[in-house]
């Protein structure tokens, strides 16, 4: 029997970094090609991003429209979950992330961390010169004080995104006393956790987006709610790796992954 597969986090040409042949049209198209059984398109929405010169901007109107002529013109061929992946910054960012994703009737909401104030987390403004443990220490905090701060949202997306650019993979002993402070935070809050399979063509492969580790711990809190998203910003990674994301899930002794439709989550037998 073949297996029933769900794409939680992909990027259209709505977002600043993808391909900009990666339209809706095309994701629905690709996602159905495969053989996809749901999918949730979810656009980088970054506000006060510190790079003007290539600046991370969604138009948020035009956005909103189109996703709900794509879910039109997806019904009776995929699920189709209206999405937006937020890049919070502590302070004024929040806010207006809160109203944006008021707004509108979203079917699923990531948080993310992308960005200090000063700089996005991979150019050389925010890594070079710096101790790993240093970036590490500041990449979640400014997670940490976000989801204290903020609760619109449904769940963390590549928790551990940091480690993609530092060089170097931290060890456990360095993450996890700041990632279980986070998780503490997601749980208390019924918030839940993304498997980011990425992870596996970005170079960092069995390190994993989260890692086994983080996603073991989350499960030992009591989290209950866990996505898998394959982050394709071009339609060739579309799905890409899901199966090793529910691998992830099963080894943690989680029985279901979970897939969001106005907001809510459904849980889909692993």
């Amino acid at each position: 029997m073949q297996k029933t597969l769900y794409d939680q986090h992909m990027h259209s040409s709505f977002s600043y970094d993808a391909d900009r042949e990666n339209t809706l049209e095309v994701i629905v198209d690709t996602a159905v090609g495969r053989g996809i059984a749901g999918i949730a398109v979810t656009d980088h929405f970054d506000p006060l991003w510190p790079d003007e010169k290539e600046a991370s901007v969604l138009d948020v109107p035009a956005y909103e429209a189109a996703l709900f002529l794509a879910e039109t013109a997806a019904a009776g061929r995929i699920r189709f979950a209206k999405g937006i992946e937020l890049g919070l910054i502590p302070g004024e960012a929040l806010e207006i992330c809160e109203k944006t994703v008021s707004a509108y009737p979203y079917d699923f909401v990531i948080a993310a961390i992308h960005s200090s104030a000063a700089a996005p987390v991979d150019y050389p403004a925010f890594l070079e010169g710096r101790p790993l443990k240093a970036l590490l220490e500041e990449y979640y905090t400014l997670m940490l004080d976000s989801v204290r701060a903020y609760k619109n949202y449904d769940v963390i997306g590549h928790i551990n995104n940091i480690d993609r650019y530092t060089g170097s993979l931290p060890g456990p002993e360095l993450y996890m006393p700041y990632i279980d402070e986070v998780l503490r935070v997601v749980v208390e809050d019924g918030k839940g956790l993304e498997v980011n399979t990425s992870a596996f063509r970005r170079g960092i492969g069995d390190h994993g987006t989260p890692t086994q580790s983080t996603l073991n711990r989350f499960r030992e809190l009591g989290g209950e709610i866990v996505t898998i998203g394959s982050d394709a910003h071009r339609a060739a990674d579309i799905g890409a790796y899901i199966e090793k994301g529910e691998e992830m899930l099963l080894a943690a002794g989680f029985e279901y992954f979970t897939v969001f439709s106005g907001r809510r989550p459904g849980f889909f037998k692993l």
